[in-house]
């Protein structure tokens, strides 16, 4: 999937803007650790977005418009998406120093004060706020937003600010929704993929609105937290306990047994897309991060596509995408009638009775009637 400026992504931007963000590439510039870990993930998406579709849960579907008449008007079930990641925060060059010095990184719940604080909801770096500098100047040119969403999470609210700056001084809503915040795996995740609590987050960014689409800290939840810890660790365990979702490694979309996973993650992306794409605006700005897009990309789009180099797409800090997202309902399914024969199979069997009723075309095969046999066929048998 080629751009039409030749870059391998999928793009709307002016060609100067494409020419210059094609120059990195988000999996080129990832570890070689984490460059694996990357394409497992996309497998481990595009499995579980397939699972989704066997069991009937993706009714709604999202494909990337590759080729659309510029300054034409979008269709009704089109919308246009600017997604940016975050520029690069703390966490990522504490990563690299630890990797550089030989170590694995880990900075978990259990070891909360051996590490800096500042991993906890990091900042972006100086280099970050560059990054987002430099990008909200693409932004400006080529991005008309009606509304702007965010991460809860404070580095992409850091990045939103800035790179949607002129959106926001036109007045432009902006929204902070949790399902499109980092996604995290397991039992034990990192510090930096939590968040602070959503009341002092919405005092450290008025312009945002916290209230509508982010999880409360839950009173019980801190309350109990606090009194099986003591000391420095309560109020470590405290802080951390404020984001719930991140705390309780759980998803408000479904079970999450041994932890969050790849369905969960692959289910916020989805749920977030069917939420945006219902909502009545036509242009959209979203900062986010690059797990969450590459759980998107492979787990809620049809046509993802792969970089130049046959790998997943992989967003590098601070870079913005226009992409045409358009929405069509789940196409018919091959050999659908056949679902008529689930429960006798799982149950007690066929019967004769059973398999004829069940079975217009081999009925009609032994009557002779061929008109039958086209009917069944065209309802998708």
């Amino acid at each position: 999937q080629v751009s039409k400026f030749g870059c391998p992504w999928p793009c709307y931007l002016q060609p100067a803007t494409c020419a210059k963000m094609a120059a990195r590439d988000g999996f080129v510039e990832s570890s070689s650790e984490d460059q694996e870990r990357i394409r497992g993930w996309a497998l481990h998406f595009a499995a579980a977005k397939q699972a989704a579709e066997y069991f009937g849960r993706r009714p709604r579907r999202f494909s990337l418009l590759f080729s659309h008449p510029e300054g034409a008007p979008l269709p009704e079930n089109a919308k246009r998406i600017h997604f940016v990641r975050h520029g690069q925060g703390a966490h990522n060059v504490w990563r690299a120093q630890e990797r550089a010095a030989g170590r694995a990184p880990h900075a978990k719940r259990g070891n909360f004060g051996e590490v800096p604080r500042g991993l906890h909801d990091p900042d972006l770096t100086d280099r970050g706020l560059e990054e987002a500098a430099a990008t909200q100047v693409l932004a400006a040119a080529a991005c008309s937003p009606q509304l702007l969403v965010t991460s809860p999470v404070r580095r992409a609210v850091q990045t939103c600010l800035t790179v949607f700056k002129a959106a926001i001084d036109r007045g432009v809503p902006l929204l902070a929704h949790e399902l499109c915040r980092e996604q995290f795996r397991g039992l034990d995740p990192s510090i930096y993929d939590a968040r602070r609590g959503r009341e002092a987050l919405a005092r450290e960014f008025p312009q945002v609105d916290f209230q509508k689409y982010v999880l409360p800290e839950t009173v019980s939840l801190t309350a109990s937290v606090s009194q099986s810890n003591g000391g420095a660790a309560a109020d470590a365990a405290t802080q951390l306990a404020a984001d719930p979702m991140w705390w309780l490694c759980g998803s408000p979309l479904g079970a999450c047994e041994g932890g969050t996973n790849e369905t969960s993650m692959m289910e916020h992306a989805y749920g977030f897309m069917c939420w945006l794409m219902s909502r009545p605006e036509g242009e959209v700005g979203v900062a986010t991060h690059s797990l969450w897009l590459l759980a998107l990309y492979y787990g809620a789009f049809d046509n993802p596509g792969s970089n130049a180099g046959g790998d997943p797409h992989v967003f590098y800090t601070g870079e913005l995408r226009t992409v045409l997202i358009l929405e069509r309902p789940a196409p018919a399914t091959s050999g659908g009638c056949l679902a008529a024969y689930g429960s006798a199979l799982l149950g007690s069997g066929l019967t004769g009775q059973e398999q004829d009723e069940v079975h217009p075309q081999k009925r009609a095969r032994t009557v002779g009637d061929r008109g039958a046999v086209l009917e069944s066929l065209s309802l998708g048998c």
